[in-house]
């Protein structure tokens, strides 16, 4: 998948910020904003992603569902997901901080990068809160602090700093959630798992396509964990391996000039043919193809 700096210099063709380690970012977006007017790398970002809406409304498809933003919304966007935008209003700005999916699990507050990303969409089955105006104000100030530090290039702790400030960002915003979220559809426990199992899966997939890996990861069973992905997101972990599978191989022959049977190994399937028939039944389309059409 796209990394983080990737994506910057896609968006912006060089870097504006001197010494940046493409860890973490500050981006403002508006209703022509380039990877919004195009839809431009649909779940192929390998970060995470928080979008508060200053201004106007925009309405995305969020992995097959509509979702409606407005103003004071906090929009999550986690690796894999697969996001378009169906409409926006040509008023439209947001402000958003994004985490590089290493710096996040890098990070001490690992744990809080996960729950924060994920919380909304397994109590409030969407991937949206709406702020109140304070806690949007002291989001905001936390990431205008995010902002300052990554343009001190000369700054002796920068690094740190920016480290520090994210986690101080990822606990007020799980506080937030706490407050939001009162009636709970799912025991602590149970969510915790759920967590667990998303975190391994970014770290994983390439390698492990089975449910059996993950389940002994979490120490559980493979059913017990089968049906706990199911209850939460009504989606399997099949799919969310395949996803993240689909997003790379998309990544890798659209950026890169590995042969097929070179991106076939790296994502462990067993011959080229196979990774073939996965990739035309996941696409609609022959690898071959998409590379063409690049």
């Amino acid at each position: 998948m796209f990394r983080l700096e990737a994506t910057w210099m896609w968006q912006y063709g060089y870097n504006t910020i001197p010494n940046w380690d493409g860890k973490l970012l500050i981006i403002d977006t508006d209703a022509h904003n380039s990877l919004v007017e195009t839809n431009a790398l649909p779940g192929a970002i390998a970060a995470y992603g928080y979008t508060i809406v200053l201004q106007g409304w925009m309405t995305m498809l969020f992995n097959g569902r509509e979702v409606h933003f407005t103003k004071d919304d906090l929009i999550i966007y986690t690796p894999g997901m697969m996001v378009s935008v169906i409409d926006i209003t040509d008023d439209y700005r947001g402000i958003c901080l994004v985490a590089d999916k290493d710096f996040a699990f890098e990070s001490p507050t690992m744990r809080d990068a996960i729950r924060a990303a994920y919380l909304p969409a397994v109590e409030l089955s969407e991937p949206r809160l709406t702020l109140a105006e304070e806690d949007n104000l002291h989001l905001m100030e936390l990431m205008g602090i995010i902002r300052r530090y990554l343009l001190s290039a000369d700054h002796p702790f920068r690094s740190e700093c920016l480290r520090t400030t994210y986690g101080l960002f990822l606990l007020e915003l799980n506080a937030i959630q706490e407050r939001t979220i009162r009636e709970r559809r799912f025991p602590k426990r149970i969510e915790e798992l759920f967590f667990g199992f998303l975190r391994l899966v970014p770290i994983h997939f390439t390698e492990h396509h089975d449910v059996a890996f993950y389940a002994s990861q979490l120490c559980i069973s493979p059913r017990y964990l089968s049906q706990i992905v199911r209850d939460i997101s009504g989606r399997t972990v099949v799919d969310y391996i395949n996803q993240m599978l689909l997003m790379e191989a998309s990544y890798l022959l659209q950026q890169t000039s590995l042969p097929i049977a070179e991106i076939a190994v790296r994502l462990h399937f067993s011959e080229t043919a196979s990774f073939t028939r996965f990739f035309t039944r996941m696409k609609g389309m022959n690898p071959r193809v998409l590379r063409k059409g690049k």
